[in-house]
Parts: structure tokens; C-alpha cells; sequence
């Protein structure tokens, strides 16, 4: 692990030269920017700086576009070097500031003025996950990708599923849409779960029975490829492959919104539909992916806490810059006699629902319980019908009418 620092000024170079000697740090360089020298003129020096760098770069207040300028250009830096760990610098502590830091790949923002000991934790925080960007690779080639896995002249759908908040069944939903979409419509999908510290929808895809994760993907970003992938996919059918969450803490905090921007880049070149399983807070990975998606779904329950929820998640979306009709409002566990109606529920959130799922744990459960599909444990329920029609119309195609068993076992295996 190698940390160095870039400053604006005298002052604040020589009290991160102290604080980090009082901690036993050790720092590779410290530079000072010159006034009139742009920022990527500051970085030259660390063109090929090895995997788990950490830099420490301040943004100065200015009066002018100054701040603007530098995470512009930071950005762009970030997308050829993702092995860089930036942490901000700033006395500006704004919403503002956070989320343009984010969107350029800046890891974490610190609030000028620092004490020692805070610098010192939060230094200590990244040489060990530095650490584990490091670390030596585990990923063996097990999986292959579908026949005919040349790259596609245009990108996959990439389709995101984020919930308003925990425990409202987003994973499950966008793990059984995604099931019908390669099983019953024969479209090329992969499903990447990106909840990386608490990700479990690679369960409901096959009793989690994938071998590596997305975890050991990004350890080797720099020799990625179609093979590389291949080895870290889980095929659940022949037309549908799953990249689950990193087994450890250690693998998701190394894992940058460049990594994922690449990662995401290829998997759409080689599939039709790609659907991703994001947390439901905001940071700069899902940022990112939200950034990149053609379509965002975002699944609550019609309970007030939802309803509340959602209302700020999209007011936030709103306030980044996010396209809105990207956005699409999914109702799940949807009860006819509920506390909020559908009405109501559009008027607080400030948009028309798209599809809901309704409640029916006794169809649900079981699915959940053997990690399997619903449709797989339960072909012919309200719950099943309903993600039908909400895949019919992602897909701007006709619902499947109900099948014969023979009809759909082939078409499953086939």
C-alpha cells in the first residue's frame, strides 16, 4: 500500500505530513499544488501506481469554477486509473459536493478542518481495504457463458431494481423477473446482485450455489475479458447467467464505480437484458449503475414508511439529475384493502405505478425457503401472474398465456 498526498496549500501540507507521521503512516509523496496548476498536472506522478494507492487531495473553496474543474477531471482520470483510492479534502461539506464527489469516483469525503486521530481511522479504514484489492486471486474458470457469447453490436437493456428500503422484496422481484425474461421469453439475461455487503439474491436463482462472486471478478479488473468473466458466472439456465455479491466485507470495499462500470460494460455486450440488484442507499457505485441504466424500478410496499421513503428517494433522484423516464414505480406485497391506495400513493411519491405485485406469502414462502424461482415452486398463483405482466411490459411483449406443464418443462430446459 503506498498513500500519498497532493495539497493545495503550505499549511495544510505540513499538518497531514504531521499527522500522518504521529500515526506511523508511512507517505510515499507530498506535493504541492502550485496556483494556475491543474489537477491532472498534479497526478502525473502516479500514471502507474500500483493497485490499493491511496491519495489524499484536497478541493479548495473557490470563488470561480475551480472545484467543478477538478472532479471533472478527476473523473476522467478515475476511468483509466480505477486502482487509485481518492479521499477528498474539503470545507465544504454540502450534499452538492458529496454527490459531484461520488459521481467522479472519489471514495470517501473528509470535512476540513481534520483531527488527527479521525484522519489517522479513517487511514487505517482503507490501508485494509486497500489490502484486500491486492490480495491474491481465488477465481478458477467453472462457468461458461451461453453458446454464441460474441459481443453484440449494442449494448444489453440494463435494467436496475432498487428498493425505497430494506425488507420490501426487491430482491426477490427482480430475481423471478429476470427468470421469466430468459425461461418463458428466451431473451440472453444476466442478473448481477449488487447489495455487496448484504447481498443475497443469487439465493433465490438456485439455493446460492455459485462458486465465486463478483468479488473475484474485480480483483483481476485489469485483465478482464470474455474468459475472465465466463469463470465467475453462474449459469442458473442455458439463458441465464448470475454474478453474485462478494462472500466478504474485505472484496466489496474494494470494489470502485469504475470496476462496476466495466464489469457492467461487458456483461451488456454479450446478453440482451441485464438486470441488477442494487441497495437502497445512495453512494457512488450506485450512482453509477443508475447513471448507466435504460430502466429503474423502484419497489415499495403501500405502507406510510414506504410511501415516505420512496417520496425522498425519488425527490433525491430527481435533485442528481437522473432522467426520469428512466423511472418506473413497482408496488410490492400490494394489499387491494391496504393503509394507502394506489392513488394516494402516486400523489405522495409523484409517480404512476407501473405494475403491482400482490401480497401472498403462502405461494411466496416457499420459494424463498428452497431458493428457487417461483415459477419453478409454484407455476399458477396471483404472484406469479402479476411478475408476468410486469416482464410482458419491460419487454413491450405480449403476457404468456398459461402453459401446459410439458410446454413449460421444455421450455425451461430447452
Amino acid at each position: 500500500m503506498s498513500l500519498h498526498v497532493i495539497a493545495s496549500n503550505d499549511t495544510l501540507l505540513a499538518m497531514l505530513r504531521s499527522s500522518l507521521q504521529q500515526s506511523a503512516l508511512p507517505l510515499a509523496s507530498a506535493v504541492l499544488r502550485t496556483p494556475g496548476r491543474n489537477l491532472l498536472a498534479s497526478l502525473q506522478d502516479l500514471e502507474d501506481a500500483p493497485p490499493g494507492t491511496i491519495v489524499l487531495l484536497d478541493s479548495p473553496i473557490s470563488p470561480d469554477s475551480t472545484a467543478n474543474e477538478d472532479l471533472a477531471a478527476l473523473e476522467g482520470w478515475l476511468r483509466q486509473h480505477p486502482q487509485l483510492n481518492v479521499l477528498l479534502l474539503s470545507e465544504d461539506s454540502s450534499k452538492a459536493l458529496l454527490m459531484r464527489a461520488m459521481r467522479a469516483g472519489v471514495r470517501e469525503v473528509l470535512t476540513l478542518p481534520l483531527e488527527t486521530t479521525e484522519l489517522a481511522k479513517t487511514l487505517q479504514r482503507w490501508t485494509g481495504r486497500a489490502a484486500a484489492q491486492t490480495g491474491p486471486s481465488s477465481a478458477t474458470g467453472t462457468a461458461t457463458l451461453p453458446a454464441a457469447a460474441s459481443q453484440q453490436a449494442r449494448p444489453g437493456r440494463l435494467v436496475a431494481f432498487m428498493g425505497c428500503k430494506g425488507g420490501n422484496g426487491t430482491s426477490f422481484v427482480a430475481a423471478n423477473m429476470v427468470h421469466i425474461m430468459a425461461s418463458e421469453f428466451g431473451k440472453k439475461c444476466a442478473f448481477i446482485d449488487l447489495d455487496l455487503q448484504c447481498g443475497d439474491a443469487s439465493f433465490y436463482l438456485g439455493s446460492g450455489a455459485n462458486k465465486h462472486s463478483l468479488g473475484d471478478l474485480t480483483r483481476q479488473i485489469d485483465r478482464l475479458d470474455v474468459q475472465l468473466l465466463a469463470s465467475c458466472l453462474h449459469p442458473v439456465t442455458p439463458r441465464l447467467n448470475l454474478l453474485a455479491a462478494p462472500h466478504s466485507l474485505e472484496n466489496a470495499m474494494a470494489i470502485s464505480p469504475q470496476d462496476i462500470e466495466k464489469v457492467l460494460t461487458l456483461v451488456r455486450s454479450l446478453h440482451e437484458h441485464v438486470v441488477v440488484d442494487l441497495p437502497h442507499n445512495l453512494n457512488a457505485l450506485t450512482l453509477k449503475v443508475l447513471d448507466m441504466a435504460d430502466v429503474v424500478y423502484i419497489v415499495m410496499q403501500s405502507q406510510t414508511p414506504d410511501v415516505r421513503d420512496a417520496q425522498r428517494l425519488v425527490n433525491m433522484l430527481r435533485a442528481l439529475g437522473l432522467n426520469e423516464t428512466k423511472l418506473r414505480l413497482l408496488v410490492n406485497r400490494y394489499k387491494p384493502r391496504g393503509w394507502v391506495s394506489l392513488p394516494e400513493l402516486e400523489k405522495a411519491v409523484g409517480l404512476k405505478v407501473q405494475q403491482s405485485i400482490p401480497s401472498g406469502p403462502e405461494w411466496v414462502d416457499e420459494s424463498l425457503h428452497i431458493g428457487q424461482p417461483l415459477s419453478v415452486v409454484n407455476d399458477h398463483n396471483a404472484v406469479i401472474h402479476a411478475l408476468r405482466e410486469a416482464t410482458s411490459a419491460l419487454l413491450e411483449s405480449a403476457p404468456h398465456k398459461n402453459r401446459h406443464w410439458m410446454q413449460r418443462w421444455i421450455g425451461q430446459n430447452a
